[in-house]
């Protein structure tokens, strides 16, 4: 019995001092990982204090978590404003970001080498819903400090900041975020809404006077766009849904010049709104495709006209001027060459084609003829342009135009040319043997068909014409002749 009872004792002792061990091993934990969260906190400013940005930007978060196991840091309440007086002085950097976030998430952190170098070497950075702030001034925007700058003025000697040599990242991912966007001097303001970006195998470089980065995929996407423009010649700019996808991009970016490639690039959006600076004209567009690889645009439902009267648009002329207003069901570019565009500012392209073409124009006689203007022919207007362009063929079908004309009386006359077709052949700037050559095929007021050839002189002013109207009964232009006769 007395055994018994000592063997009870003794379990129960047990399980005291197994409990009071539990209760210091856990206290033990705790303080542990608080101190290591602290030592990891502490760890991540130093990080970024070590780098240039810290001279202009000041990174604050209020709380950390660690996944030990898995290497993972949650960052909390994160800010990477503006310092109120940058640490070093940089006349160059005239505009700023302001970032704020509730989470970052840093993934497969090398936690021994931030503790020991406070060197942050990790796979994976995420970043959901931030709002970020934009103002930009000048001409060309610059936030960033440059390394070894001769136009920076340092307080401290050689050696005091480390430069980010090499910064290496499997992937990095930003969800959701908020930008508005400000500039003053050009008074411009942008709010965009579902800004996300994923980048893989990213590589960050920084060597005297540039950034070198590169990326194996891009894929950014904005849910809306939204901007007010108070100087140009656009008003307000409006899209949806754009996305755009970059394989194998690599750039360098410095003081005053940016220079990049890539292999492959595709661009969408929907629903393009732009109103016009005076707000007489909207133009509008369904959707945009790009492809890099296929070489080709397709662009559906373009729209061009005006919001006003022909009234209200004729008062801002003194002599004759003729209006143009118009849509587009599907306008295609095929085999486009982006290169000689991107790096050589040519356009070259084998065809456009634009199909359910639907154009109104209009012409008050009632005004004087600018009797100083004369008319340039469409071989001079083409040649006029600046940049080079050689355009093989263009192709117009479903083409539907109304000519509408105010006559000197007051009084109006209008054709309808339908069912038509047209196509350009030989658009160019360049040296060209051959003119422009120019064939419609058409209904007039839905009677008569007529065709036509022109070939306009790319050296002279001047143009051939050839043309035959098919059999039709003279009264089915009764009206025409009487609205254009007196």
């Amino acid at each position: 019995m007395k055994t018994s009872k000592h063997a009870v004792k003794k379990k129960h002792s047990l399980r005291i001092i197994a409990l009071f061990v539990l209760v210091i091993l856990v206290a033990a934990g705790v303080l542990l990982y608080k101190n290591l969260n602290g030592l990891l906190s502490d760890a991540l400013l130093k990080s970024f204090d070590a780098t240039p940005v810290a001279d202009v930007y000041e990174l604050k978060f209020e709380n950390l978590r660690l996944n030990f196991w898995k290497g993972n840091i949650r960052v909390f309440n994160v800010s990477l404003v503006p310092r109120e007086k940058p640490l070093n002085d940089y006349p160059y950097i005239n505009s700023s970001f302001r970032l704020t976030t509730h989470e970052i998430e840093l993934e497969s952190v090398e936690i021994r080498t931030l503790l020991k170098l406070n060197k942050l070497v990790l796979k994976k950075i995420l970043i959901v819903r931030p709002e970020i702030l934009v103002t930009l001034a000048g001409e060309k925007h610059i936030m960033l400090p440059f390394r070894d700058s001769t136009s920076v003025v340092s307080a401290e000697k050689n050696g005091s900041k480390k430069s980010i040599a090499a910064f290496l990242l499997s992937e990095f991912e930003l969800v959701d975020a908020s930008f508005h966007v400000t500039n003053a001097g050009q008074q411009r303001e942008y709010n965009i809404r579902n800004f996300n970006i994923s980048v893989s195998d990213l590589a960050v470089g920084h060597q005297p006077g540039q950034y070198l980065t590169s990326f194996q995929k891009v894929k950014l996407a904005i849910g809306t766009f939204d901007g007010d423009v108070r100087r140009g010649a656009i008003s307000h700019l409006a899209f949806k849904d754009f996305n755009i996808g970059v394989d194998s991009l690599a750039f360098q970016l410095s003081l005053d010049t940016l220079t990049y490639q890539f292999h492959d690039f595709n661009i969408n959006l929907d629903d393009l709104d732009i109103q016009t600076d005076d707000s007489l004209f909207h133009i509008a567009m369904k959707s945009f495709d790009l492809s890099y690889q296929s070489k080709n645009i397709r662009v559906k439902q373009i729209s061009f006209k005006p919001k006003v009267s022909h009234e209200v648009l004729q008062k801002k002329f003194r002599f004759q001027h003729t209006e143009f207003s118009g849509s587009v069901g599907t306008l295609e570019l095929r085999q486009v060459n982006f290169d000689s565009i991107l790096y050589g500012q040519k356009l070259f392209i084998d065809e456009i084609a634009l199909d359910s073409v639907s154009a109104s124009i209009f012409k008050d006689k009632t005004k004087p003829i600018d009797s100083a203007r004369r008319p340039d022919y469409q071989g001079q207007t083409v040649s006029a342009i600046r940049m080079p362009i050689r355009i093989k063929r263009v192709n117009l079908t479903n083409v539907q135009l109304e000519n509408t004309e105010r006559k000197p009386d007051s009084t109006y006359a209008k054709v309808n040319i339908s069912k038509g077709a047209l196509e350009l052949k030989n658009v160019t700037n360049l040296s060209a043997k051959e003119g422009l050559v120019m064939k419609a095929d058409a209904y007039i007021n839905g009677k008569v068909r007529f065709d036509a050839t022109l070939n306009f002189s790319y050296q002279t002013p001047g143009f051939t014409f050839q043309g035959e109207v098919k059999k039709f009964d003279l009264p089915d232009l009764n009206s025409l002749i009487q609205s254009y006769t007196p």
